[in-house]
């Protein structure tokens, strides 16, 4: 199974994280927007670049954040190995377009209180669960790893 990188953002502006608001058979949930590397793309290039085709959005990346692992046997991404790189970002100077390409089960964007986000259903958990040290200013944080099976 390839292991596929995916850069993922957490955009702060006003108190707020910009979210992918996404809905599958499993419910409704919350994911921060990114996605995959292209061969021979810098990880801060795919960051940028996904979030303006996913959000419509110009960021630029501050630090990366945060990195988790996660390994999906059997399920609706069978046998994906995915490895998360979270970058902290801030939105660009270029004013807001319409996303070009969003996520196959996004529905729509939402930016939810920083307050708010750990009673929200945000996916991966860990990225949920570890949002306060993924945003402070300080070291990269390694977050865990999974395994479904």
């Amino acid at each position: 199974m390839p292991v596929r990188n995916s850069a993922k953002a957490i955009v702060v502006h006003d108190g707020k994280i910009l979210v992918n608001r996404c809905i599958s058979k499993f419910g409704e949930y919350y994911a921060l927007p990114g996605g995959g590397q292209h061969t021979g793309e810098m990880l801060n290039e795919t960051v940028r670049r996904e979030l303006l085709e996913e959000t419509g959005y110009s960021v630029v990346p501050i630090r990366l954040s945060g990195i988790y692992e996660r390994i999906s046997v059997g399920r609706h991404d069978a046998n994906a190995h995915k490895i998360y790189f979270i970058f902290l970002c801030k939105l660009g100077q270029e004013p807001k377009r319409a996303p070009t390409e969003t996520d196959r089960f996004q529905i729509g964007l939402e930016w939810i209180d920083i307050k708010e986000i750990q009673r929200k259903n945000l996916f991966p958990r860990a990225i949920r669960d570890n949002i306060s040290g993924l945003t402070g200013y300080g070291e990269t944080i390694f977050i865990g790893s999974e395994k479904d099976r």
